[in-house]
C-alpha cells in the first residue's frame, strides 16, 4: 500500500469521529435545563427522583434520553417539560450527555449520601455476588464506562431502590436491550431488593 492510499484510508476511518464530535457548548448550554432539578452540579437530590447526573457514562445517559423520548422509559412530568427532551434532536443528546459524561462535583459541593436505614448489607454482598452484578458494574461499583455501563457508587440510595423496584415490575428495562425479557429482578422480594442497596451504599465509605 503507498503512502497517498494510506493517508486516504486513515482520513476515512478518522472522519466520522470527526464528524459526530460532541459539540461541548451545545451540551452545557442544554444542561442548564437538566440543573433545575439535578442541582447546579447535577449532584443529583435525595430521594427517589432526581438521581446524580455527573460522570455517568455518556453512552449510558444518551440511550436513556431517547428512551425517555420514545416513551420506552417512564419519567415525571415536570422532567419531560423542563428538559425538554421531546425536541432533543439526536445530536442534542450526544452532546449533552458527553458534556454531562466530564463533569465532576467539587468537593466543597458533594453532599455524602446517606446509609439507608433499611436493608441488611452483609445479605446484600452475598446477592451483588450470587447474582454477578460484578461482572457488569465492577466489585467495587464504578460501572464500565467504555461500554456504557453505569456506576452504583456515588448515585442516591433511595432512586436506586426505585430503580431496581422498577426493573422488577418490569416497567424499565435493565439490562439495556428494547426486549423486556431480562428477569434478573424478577424473583427478588422487596427485602432482597433493600438488602442489595444496603451493600452498594458501601461502596461510597
Amino acid at each position: 500500500m503507498n503512502i497517498k492510499k494510506s493517508l486516504n484510508v486513515a482520513i476515512a476511518l478518522l472522519l466520522p469521529f470527526t464528524l459526530h464530535a460532541a459539540d461541548m457548548e451545545n451540551g452545557k448550554e442544554l444542561s442548564r435545563t437538566c440543573a433545575l432539578c439535578h442541582g447546579k452540579f447535577m449532584q443529583g437530590v435525595a430521594g427517589d427522583i432526581y438521581p446524580r447526573l455527573a460522570g455517568l457514562p455518556s453512552g449510558y445517559t444518551e440511550n436513556e434520553l431517547q428512551r425517555l423520548k420514545d416513551g420506552r422509559r417512564k419519567a415525571h412530568l415536570p422532567m419531560l417539560i423542563t428538559s425538554m427532551v421531546d425536541t432533543m434532536s439526536a445530536a442534542d443528546m450526544e452532546d449533552v450527555s458527553v458534556y454531562l459524561e466530564h463533569m465532576t462535583i467539587p468537593t466543597a459541593h458533594v453532599r455524602a449520601i446517606p446509609r439507608p436505614t433499611y436493608g441488611n448489607s452483609a445479605a446484600g454482598k452475598n446477592i451483588y455476588l450470587e447474582e454477578e452484578c460484578d461482572g457488569c458494574h465492577k466489585k467495587d461499583g464504578s460501572g464500565k464506562a467504555k461500554k456504557g455501563i453505569p456506576p452504583l457508587k456515588g448515585q442516591h440510595t433511595d432512586y436506586m431502590l426505585k430503580q431496581f423496584e422498577d426493573f422488577k415490575n418490569i416497567a424499565r428495562i435493565h439490562d439495556g436491550e428494547d426486549e423486556k425479557d431480562d428477569s434478573s429482578f424478577v424473583d427478588m422480594n422487596p427485602d432482597i431488593l433493600r438488602d442489595l442497596v444496603a451493600y452498594i451504599s458501601t461502596f461510597d465509605d
